[in-house]
């Protein structure tokens, strides 16, 4: 056959999902079965699709997952808490103390104001400065937290600094100099 013939052929194609039928001008018809891995492929992505489609079908179960999300998003350690939820738990713990504690407007803004800057600071990091009940999702206490005689709320943080120590090692320059000399 001819490279040229070949070219010019003007050749019509019809194609079948299992089958690959052509017409040529001849009059002769070729048939061609799909590979065996293009059919393979297929019903995979096939069966991939329906899956995907029946696990997140419905509305309700989107809405479930995610009322199930807000509920245990909650329920871990202090520490592990976002910035925003941290936020969220102090602002619940400043209505309760409000309450608990008959404060006026001023005192309930200084210890909004004092808890918001703190956790912002990460001051309020630790465990062991927030008592956090993990099973009701509140904030039980907070031991850095104290008023003083005035009124006001104060955040008591002590800060652990290291002793220097005394005898400093030397390094390789200055024992080279002392040695010379």
């Amino acid at each position: 056959m001819d490279l040229k013939n070949v070219l010019n052929e003007h050749q019509v194609k019809k194609e079948n999902i299992e089958t690959k039928v052509e017409e040529i001008d001849d009059g002769s018809i070729r048939v061609h079965k799909k590979p065996l891995q293009l059919r393979d492929i297929e019903s995979r992505s096939a069966t991939k699709r329906r899956l995907q489609q029946e696990t997140f079908e419905s509305d309700e179960n989107i809405r479930t997952l995610l009322e199930k999300e807000k509920e245990d998003i909650f329920k871990q350690t202090w520490n592990k808490l976002e910035n925003g939820l941290k936020i969220n738990r102090l602002k619940i713990y400043i209505e309760n103390e409000q309450k608990e504690k008959n404060l006026s407007k001023e005192q309930t803004d200084q210890l909004t104001n004092i808890l918001l800057t703190s956790c912002h600071q990460n001051k309020l990091n630790r465990n062991s400065d927030v008592i956090y009940d993990r099973t009701e999702c509140i904030i039980t206490n907070i031991k850095i937290l104290k008023m003083n005689e005035n009124g006001k709320y104060i955040i008591d943080i002590v800060e652990n600094k290291k002793a220097k120590s005394a005898s400093k090692s030397k390094s390789n320059i200055e024992r080279f100099i002392k040695s010379k000399n």
